[in-house]
Order: C-alpha cells, then sequence, then structure tokens
C-alpha cells in the first residue's frame, strides 16, 4: 500500500483533483467543495488550511479547515464554520487517521485551543485518543415524493389547517435570486435580532447566491410584506435549507408553515430526493417543530480534539455566560444589531 502524504492545497495544482474527489466521495458535501472556501474566506477574513492525503500520486481523502481567533470566543480550528457540515473525507480508516493527527499538528503550530469537526457520519475518531464526540444534534431531512399529495395527506390534520389559514389569509409564496436578497434580509435580520443573536452581513448571502448554482431565496409574502424567507442551496441529490427564518409578529397567521410545505412542493416538482430542514439541536424548539414534516433524523457526530486538560466548548445560547448579553441584544433597535451583529457573528462559527 502507497504512504499517505498530507499536503496543504496552497501552492499546489490539485483544486479540480480535490472537487472531483468530493463529487465522488459517498459523505461529501457541497460544503467540502473549494467554491466555499473562496465564500467563507471572502465573507468573513478568516485564514483556510485545506489538507489533501495523497498516496499513489491520487487524492485519497481530504479535511478543510479554518481558524477562527477571537479574545471573546477563543483560538480554534473548525470544519466548517457558518455551515451545517464538515470534517474529514477519506476512503480508508489509516486516510482518516492520517487527517486528523495533521490537524492535531497544525492546531499546535497555530496555538490553537481546539479542533471541531462538523461531521454528518460515524468515523474512527470516537476511538482515537484525544478526541471526544458529541451527539447533540441531528439533521432532519424530508424523504420527497414526486407527488406533494403524499406530503400533504401524511401531515397531520392540525398542521395542513395552518398552512390553509396562511393562503385564506393572503401568503403568497414566491422565489428569487439576489434581487430577493433585501426581503430575505429583512426578514432574517429581525427574527435573529429578536432570538438574542447577532446576524451575519448580507453580503455573505449574496456571494452564496452569486458562486453557488442553483442557490435560491424563497419567500411568502403577506399584505405586500416579506415575513417569512429562506436560503435554498443544492447539494447532490438534496436541497437544504441552511437558514430559515419567519417575523414572530406574524406567526399567527402560519407564515413559518406555509413556508415549510411550500419548500416541500418545490422540492418534489425539482426531482430531488431530500429537502434538508438543517440541524437543530435535540429536543429543541426548532427540532419539534422540524419534527411535523415527517424527516429522517439523521444523528450528527461532532467531533472535537482537546489538548491534554482541555475541556470542550460551549457556544451555544443556552450557556448561561451569554443570557444578560442574549436579552439586552433583544432589545437593541434593528439598525444597531445589524450594524453590530456582523462583527461579532464572524467569530461564532
Amino acid at each position: 500500500m502507497a504512504s499517505i502524504e498530507i499536503v496543504d492545497l496552497v501552492g499546489t495544482r490539485l483544486e479540480q483533483a480535490w472537487d472531483a474527489y468530493v463529487a465522488s466521495a459517498p459523505n461529501g458535501s457541497c460544503y467540502h467543495a473549494l467554491v466555499w472556501r473562496e465564500i467563507l474566506s471572502r465573507s468573513f477574513g478568516h485564514d483556510p488550511y485545506y489538507l489533501a492525503a495523497r498516496a499513489g500520486g491520487a487524492i485519497v481523502g481530504v479535511l478543510p479547515l479554518f481558524e477562527m481567533k477571537s479574545w471573546l470566543f477563543g483560538h480554534y480550528l473548525v470544519s466548517l464554520p457558518f455551515v451545517n457540515y464538515g470534517g474529514i473525507l477519506a476512503d480508508r480508516p489509516d486516510v482518516e487517521a492520517a487527517l486528523a493527527e495533521a490537524a492535531m499538528h497544525l492546531a499546535v503550530r497555530r496555538g490553537a485551543g481546539h479542533i471541531e469537526l462538523r461531521q454528518s457520519f460515524a468515523s474512527g475518531l470516537e476511538a482515537a485518543r484525544g478526541w471526544q464526540v458529541r451527539h447533540h444534534k441531528a439533521a432532519l431531512v424530508v424523504p420527497i415524493e414526486p407527488d406533494p399529495e403524499r406530503h400533504w395527506v401524511a401531515l397531520s390534520s392540525r398542521l395542513r389547517g395552518k398552512v390553509r389559514k396562511a393562503e385564506r389569509a393572503g401568503a403568497v409564496f414566491s422565489r428569487a435570486g439576489t434581487d430577493g436578497l433585501d426581503r430575505f434580509y429583512r426578514v432574517f435580520a429581525k427574527n435573529m435580532r429578536d432570538l438574542g443573536t447577532p446576524v451575519h452581513r448580507p453580503q455573505f448571502f449574496r456571494t452564496i447566491l452569486e458562486r453557488v448554482r442553483g442557490a435560491q431565496i424563497l419567500l411568502v409574502e403577506l399584505d405586500g410584506r416579506p415575513v417569512a424567507a429562506a436560503l435554498a442551496i443544492p447539494s447532490r441529490d438534496t436541497i437544504e435549507l441552511p437558514w430559515i427564518a419567519s417575523d414572530y409578529d406574524v406567526s399567527s397567521r402560519y407564515v413559518n408553515e406555509f413556508l415549510y410545505w411550500k419548500a416541500i412542493e418545490m422540492a418534489c416538482g425539482a426531482g430531488v430526493r431530500h429537502l434538508d430542514l438543517g440541524r437543530s439541536t435535540i429536543g429543541a424548539g426548532t427540532y419539534t417543530f422540524k419534527l411535523q414534516w415527517q424527516p429522517e433524523v439523521v444523528p450528527l457526530f461532532w467531533s472535537y480534539w482537546l489538548p491534554a486538560g482541555g475541556t470542550l466548548p460551549e457556544l451555544a445560547p443556552t450557556n448561561p455566560r451569554f443570557a444578560l448579553a442574549i436579552t439586552c441584544w433583544k432589545k437593541l433597535p434593528i439598525r444597531v444589531a445589524n450594524g453590530i451583529g456582523p462583527h461579532i457573528v464572524r467569530n461564532i462559527p
């Protein structure tokens, strides 16, 4: 068996080989592709380290990483920040181990406090020394039938009633590209403020719409005003909804339920096999809401490397350390939250 060589993609001519490998890897996601290195680097300014494993002249594994450094949130490597999936893709366990070891050496060299790999599949890291795996999150993925009626009849009568109420209230669904960004962002930014969470700058979403083929905005409007929105991204045989939001002020009109149903209808018409509703913390309110749509629950495997004596990071909003900040953030005017938020959230992966 050929020896394994780990190389950083910078300074090589392996870009096409990298993307070809990702496209053929069973667990590869759209985020492993190099276009996301450009999107994340351009949008947030963090340094990428894209490690490729080669054997016999061919790529046999990859690990995309970004270095994040903040006095408030710490210094660490993550694969991948701001998106749902990342981690190691490898042909064999020894390749996976070699990439994990290379990442550990990189973390030590850069002085990082930990590594976080957001994997959607089990791996040998469960038993690897220095690594811990958390199972606190899951993706909720709806298997798509060509006929939306099959989905409709599978929903509870209560949920169908909510969708109908939104229709009777005059909710209108549409799709858009960059021309819908302002309307999407109006809903998304308000939703984030109401949750007490800093928001990304709109340019991040614009770059996705411009660089990811097939990316689009889903909109629900009521009385001519955007009230629910999502950003949809194609990934192989799946449409993913990594960012979705609605205006709580009109929640009694069930515009959020209407948006989810229209997304299912859209996926049926697109001929894809799955609609990924995004990740949720198991047992949280969003997790329970998404279960209504009859998804498959796909466990996620978030793997962490920690130096000796290190502790698992906890950057979740449920951390009591952030309770006061979240309460205060909810009271900020939208314009202030939108101005400050991007400078904070760029360091929260």
